[in-house]
């Protein structure tokens, strides 16, 4: 595995869960790493505390609003001056059952799309100039779901959600070629603070769907996406699937 010294990780959602541990990979293997969030910035202060190496800092950002994605360029291009990966991580569900369609209102369908796909476009957008500017090229690593292809997941609309990063991966992918790649990487269920929306008898139920038997920890998650922004240097346009063998079944 490439030595990532001198490269600059932006991880967006970084104050926990997969966020969080996939800021901890890029600075073990050497790169500086910007950790955002919306509004956890002690939590946020306590990743860059613990993260190995040096540079690391936090912004605030939500990536659902266009001034806040702009003002973080600008401050990116006023210290940094670029960066090399853009991990969309940030993301927002809570647990709808399929069949509650009632209860499946207006704000959660609003949310989940503003945060888990328009906040991803967006910020491939608005940050594009940055990922241009590093030497010879950046990646991006949009975190989708295996929800976007089993039509199985928090809810309707999070399913929908995440089959539009899916999309948008691929869009983007032939827009910013050659010189960014844009890959997305579709976890399964994992033990972080959105799994709490389960409960242990729904846990239980859905690791016996995969052949691993058990749910992901974020670290693994996270391995995959340095992986898929870092070496996997001839790949644009396709999704890196961490499911557990979900789709085994």
């Amino acid at each position: 595995m490439a030595d990532l010294n001198g490269r600059i990780a932006l991880v967006t959602g970084a104050s926990r869960g997969i966020g969080a541990a996939t800021a901890k990979a890029f600075a073990d293997r050497g790169a500086q790493v910007i950790v955002v969030h919306r509004s956890s910035a002690e939590d946020a202060n306590a990743v860059v505390a613990v993260l190995p190496g040096s540079g690391h800092r936090m912004i605030q950002c939500d990536v659902s609003e266009t001034a806040d994605l702009v003002r973080m360029r600008k401050d990116i291009e006023a210290n940094e001056g670029r960066i090399s990966y853009l991990i969309n991580n940030a993301g927002w569900t809570t647990l709808v059952p399929h069949h509650d369609l009632e209860g499946l209102t207006d704000g959660i369908i609003e949310r989940n799309f503003r945060v888990n796909t328009i906040g991803v476009l967006k910020a491939c957008r608005e940050l594009a100039p940055v990922l241009r500017a590093d030497k010879p090229g950046g990646a991006i690593v949009n975190v989708s779901s295996v929800a976007a292809r089993i039509g199985m997941g928090s809810s309707v609309a999070y399913c929908a959600s995440k089959l539009a990063v899916e999309s948008i991966t691929q869009t983007l992918a032939r827009v910013f070629a050659p010189e960014i790649r844009v890959m997305a990487v579709a976890p399964g269920l994992t033990a972080t603070s959105m799994a709490a929306n389960w409960t242990e008898e729904e846990i239980a139920k859905r690791v016996q769907s995969n052949a691993m038997k058990r749910m992901a920890q974020p670290d693994e998650i996270a391995a995959t996406i340095v992986h898929t922004a870092a070496d996997l240097t001839y790949s644009t346009g396709s999704s890196v699937l961490a499911e557990g063998g979900r789709l085994l079944y």
